[in-house]
């Protein structure tokens, strides 16, 4: 129930629901995966349930 509340906010500006995009979790694995050589196993992303709600960011 409270995560579909918070879905429904979204169309009245809610943005919590994207916070992994806002605080910008895919340029941090990407740090992580470039320091590691690819070999990171602590990025938040991959393979995540999450995975599939987000998309890169525009150009």
């Amino acid at each position: 129930e409270l995560q579909e509340a918070e879905f429904a906010a979204e169309a009245h500006g809610y943005t919590a629901t994207k916070h992994q995009r806002e605080v910008g979790t895919g340029y941090f694995d990407a740090v992580s995966m470039a320091i590691s050589g690819g070999r990171s196993s602590t990025t938040a992303m991959h393979e995540s349930t999450e995975h599939a709600q987000f998309k890169p960011a525009a150009e």
